[in-house]
């Protein structure tokens, strides 16, 4: 019995020679993952799809890039830390007097209690907000007999302006006059022009404009 299982296992390992051989010989395959040379890129607010090389098409899109006329507008809206501890030069054109212009300082400061208040230079003292969904900027004065507010849309973080409004217990709520604001301790470099001076210039050279159409 053993030699005959011997003779078995023998013939076995001689079956299976042939296969283990060609297993040993033939040639192995490395596989790689496949990588698509389709690229997406953006050319003048216009996404597309195109097989070219990512290479190429990179160059293509740089090129692009310099042919065109890019601007970047980046705008950062205030939040309450940009508010606090901030002086401002206020200055009001009030409705009863449209040919001067009342000129004051008031500092924004929050108090210990968490509340946040406004300190003019006149010694009168008032509070202010910050709507920082709206950017809408809140400012007030009280007295004994009412309040005016100081309040506009928050639009640069040097200047401000907007609409005087007012109530008092003898009349209803009314506007007052208009306002315009420039933070102080600051670098006139840094804050560089007010807006309502860039609106003059541009409003004017469009009447130039419009003038050199006209005689033209």
């Amino acid at each position: 019995r053993t030699h005959t299982t011997m003779m078995r296992l023998f013939l076995l390992l001689l079956s299976a020679l042939p296969l283990v051989c060609s297993a040993w010989t033939s040639p192995r395959i490395t596989l790689k993952p496949h990588v698509s040379s389709s690229v997406i890129c953006r050319v003048a607010d216009t996404t597309v799809q195109s097989d070219v090389p990512a290479s190429v098409e990179s160059e293509g899109v740089e090129k692009e890039e310099d042919d065109g006329d890019w601007e970047y507008v980046e705008y950062e809206n205030l939040s309450e830390a940009d508010v606090v501890g901030s002086e401002w030069l206020v200055g009001t054109n009030w409705d009863n007097k449209p040919n001067k212009i009342d000129e004051t300082w008031v500092r924004l400061v929050t108090a210990e209690d968490g509340k946040n208040k406004a300190y003019w230079g006149d010694n009168s003292e008032g509070t202010w907000s910050l709507d920082t969904a709206s950017q809408y900027l809140s400012i007030s004065k009280n007295f004994l007999w009412g309040k005016t507010i100081w309040a506009g849309i928050s639009e640069d973080y040097y200047y401000q302006q907007g609409i005087v409004r007012g109530w008092n217990y003898w009349s209803p709520a009314a506007v007052y006059g208009q306002w315009q604001a420039r933070r102080l301790n600051v670098e006139p470099e840094e804050a560089g022009i007010a807006p309502w001076f860039q609106e003059n210039d541009e409003s004017e050279s469009d009447d130039e404009d419009s003038d050199e159409k006209e005689e033209a």
